[in-house]
């Protein structure tokens, strides 16, 4: 099983909604960078709260792959988040273009370690000889076991870009790309 990217369609669906009422006046810029501010926090501080909705997501999301080795969706989805923090570095508005810098401290899982930990297993006699329901469990608890060894750190930097859409601020179509990158479990 390889772990899966749900995050990133997650994380993106979201951000793709990250549409804010334009402002004008003397100080439109700065309100601005306010509305495009407040809103990413909006957008991003249910995944650092681990609140319900993303936990039910992430778990909905890995449903097949997580029962195939016996992995709670719930801790599966709360491993992945432990630690995930953001900073929104600085939000420039240009007339009708604006940018967002944002910092992302998260675990970066390794698909590839994860898949030497099943292949591990499955060279290992003693994992062999186990039951289907043995096995499950084992290899539940080396999944776990990974990620729990995974230090949440900070991502580097990176920009989206808004523009203004009638009177509405959207992510440009490759900052959308690039939000569904940001998260890579």
């Amino acid at each position: 099983m390889k772990l899966t990217k749900s995050l990133a369609a997650i994380c993106a669906s979201a951000m793709l909604v990250v549409s804010v009422g334009a402002l004008t006046g003397c100080n439109a810029n700065e309100a601005n960078e306010e509305v495009i501010r407040e809103s990413m926090t909006k957008e991003l501080d249910p995944y650092k709260n681990h609140d319900s909705s993303v936990i039910s997501q992430i778990q909905s999301q890995n449903a097949v792959a997580l029962a195939t080795v016996g992995v709670d969706g719930k801790e599966y989805a709360e491993a992945l988040l432990d630690g995930f923090d953001y900073s929104i570095e600085d939000v420039t508005v240009d007339g009708k273009n604006a940018t967002a810098t944002i910092v992302m401290t998260q675990k970066d899982i390794d698909e590839d370690q994860a898949e030497a930990i099943m292949e591990g297993l499955s060279e290992d006699p003693a994992f062999l000889a186990m039951s289907t329901d043995e096995r499950k469990a084992a290899l539940g608890d080396k999944i776990f076991e990974y990620i729990a060894s995974v230090q949440a750190a900070p991502q580097d930097p990176v920009t989206i870009d808004f523009v203004m859409n009638g009177n509405m601020w959207e992510p440009t179509e490759e900052s959308k790309t690039k939000l569904q990158s940001l998260f890579t479990f």
